[in-house]
């Protein structure tokens, strides 16, 4: 059972997954540390956040679209 359990976790491993799951966390991470500062401040326009949060979920970005474009998004025939 615990094998079973183990090999299935294995199946879903591969660097497609691990890269869309950091591309993930750069783009989740900013925008909620963001939003909590923001809420918890009240600074909408600070700059210093904006320079911390846009790099990141920029990046985040780049990399799920770098992750689609080298591994493809779904297998199609030609």
């Amino acid at each position: 059972m615990l094998k079973d359990a183990v090999a299935r976790v294995l199946r879903l491993v591969s660097v497609k997954n691990l890269y869309n799951l950091f591309g993930l966390i750069l783009i989740i991470v900013p925008v909620s540390f963001y939003l909590g500062w923001s809420i918890a401040y009240d600074t909408w326009t600070d700059v210093g956040l904006y320079s911390f949060a846009a790099p990141l979920v920029v990046f985040g970005i780049l990399v799920l679209m770098l992750t689609a474009e080298k591994y493809g998004r779904h297998t199609t025939e030609s």
